[in-house]
């Protein structure tokens, strides 16, 4: 199993659920150069029979503060999957102590420099919501706004999403497996040989924060974690 999509969200020190540690990234990026592992698009992923491609979800101004200029030394691909109706603004989530985070979004300025520079502006809907509280009608009018915005702003069509929270159900999957090439998840796991395309797990990078891990991504010891902290949140209920 030597194929895997990252999730990352911000790149920061804060310690947050959703932060991955900034040395820790550039550390990660430099292990994948140093051994040679294919960092391409999903479109290539699919093609390939080992390889990482790299997403973040949300659209936090640290990935282009922190990200950015690491994958950029490297010539590395991603994608962004952008809530559009946070663009410039900020967003906030409850934390793991009860209390609320709240980060800095990208502007469209920053979005730009990111498309430059390699990155892919995919669908993460315009207001970030469940989707399963959604009508089929209302799902795909968060969707289509995400993608005309993203469109008009960067001259492509989003081809690829990211549910909310991670969150669907069977009807959020029928509507809109047809408009994507792939739907992302928040199910931990590496990306394997015939993968239902309407729900694709990912390894969450929060998980994978010490060097043992990042380091050594495809071991068997790495694998046997992966499996593990997805077996603890299945207990728990975590898509």
């Amino acid at each position: 199993m030597t194929r895997a999509v990252l999730t990352f969200h911000s790149i920061d020190d804060s310690g947050s659920v959703l932060s991955f540690p900034t040395r820790a990234f550039r550390e990660l990026v430099e292990r994948l150069a140093a051994t040679a592992t294919a960092v391409v698009e999903f479109a290539e992923l699919l093609r390939r029979e080992d390889g990482v491609t790299f997403t973040f979800d949300d659209g936090m101004r640290t990935v282009h503060r922190h990200a950015l200029p690491v994958l950029q030394q490297h010539g590395f691909p991603a994608h962004l999957f952008l809530t559009t109706g946070r663009v410039g603004k900020d967003m906030s989530w409850p934390s793991q102590h009860g209390t609320t985070e709240t980060f800095d979004m990208l502007d469209w300025q920053e979005i730009d420099a990111c498309v430059r520079s390699g990155f892919r502006v995919e669908c993460h809907t315009v207001t970030h919501p469940d989707l399963r509280r959604l009508s089929p009608e209302g799902i795909v009018d968060e969707c289509a706004g995400a993608d005309d915005e993203i469109e008009r702003r960067t001259g492509r069509r989003p081809t690829l999403l990211a549910f909310p929270f991670g969150r669907f159900d069977d009807k959020v999957r029928e509507t809109l497996a047809p408009r994507y090439a792939g739907c992302f998840t928040t199910r931990l796991g590496y990306f394997g040989q015939g993968e239902d395309l309407s729900r694709i797990p990912r390894l969450d990078t929060y998980y994978l924060q010490a060097p043992v891990w990042y380091e050594r991504l495809f071991s068997a010891p790495t694998r046997g974690y992966v499996a593990v902290r997805a077996l603890i949140r299945a207990v728990r209920g975590v898509t």
